[in-house]
Formats: C-alpha cells, structure tokens, sequence
C-alpha cells in the first residue's frame, strides 16, 4: 500500500477495499499516518516516543490494519498517508517539531490537505 504522486489512498465502507483515487473532500474522513515497511526501522529509531510504538513492522502493520478494520465498520472514510523519513525530517526540522505522534497527526493532516488542494 502506497501512495503516488498526487494522490491520496483512500478507503471507504462502501466497497471495504482500499482503492488509489484523487479524493474529493467530501470522501476524506480522517488522515491516517502509514509506514512501508522499508522506511519503519528509520522512523522508529527517530521516534521520540518509540516506546509507545512496536518495534517491528509486523507487528505495527497488524495494529494499523486493526485500527483501518475499525474506522471500516463505523463507516468512515480513511485517508492513508504514507510518511517518508526524508521529507518527514525536513518538516520536523523546518517547524522545529519533535518526532512524536501529535507530530506525524499533525503532518500527515497537512499533506492530507494538500492532497484535496491539488485534486
């Protein structure tokens, strides 16, 4: 699962999948930080709260997937954002931010909105 150039993953009840679409802001529910597997070890040694987190991809993929299964069921909309450890840094960086989880809320909101700007 990931995110392309210009668009936003968005998963909906209507066809409970997941589907690559250009949103629309009446779609967009909540933005949902998502990690590929190859950018999680990177991530997590920055974390600050790494300790609130699991360790290991696996185990946080089950996690997000469960949380992904619930919002499903209350028949909301997720927008799934993928976080890239570069241009997350940059961002943190730029804002003066801690990597924590109101920070990565807080980013994957702001590229969530940029998304719906573009589309």
């Amino acid at each position: 699962m990931t995110v392309a150039d210009g668009y936003c993953l968005i998963a909906a009840l209507a066809n409970q999948s997941v589907q690559q679409m250009k949103p629309t802001v009446e779609v967009y529910t909540v933005a949902m930080p998502w990690y590929e597997r190859e950018d999680f070890a990177r991530l997590w040694e920055l974390a600050h709260d790494r300790s609130e987190m699991p360790s290991n991809y696996d185990e946080w993929h089950r996690n997000a997937l469960s949380v992904v299964n619930i919002w499903l069921a209350r028949g909301r909309a997720l927008e799934i954002v993928t976080i890239r450890p570069d241009e997350f840094l940059a961002w943190l960086e730029a804002r003066q931010l801690a990597n924590t989880a109101e920070a990565r809320r807080q980013y994957v909101e702001e590229l969530a909105r940029h998304c719906h700007d573009v589309a």
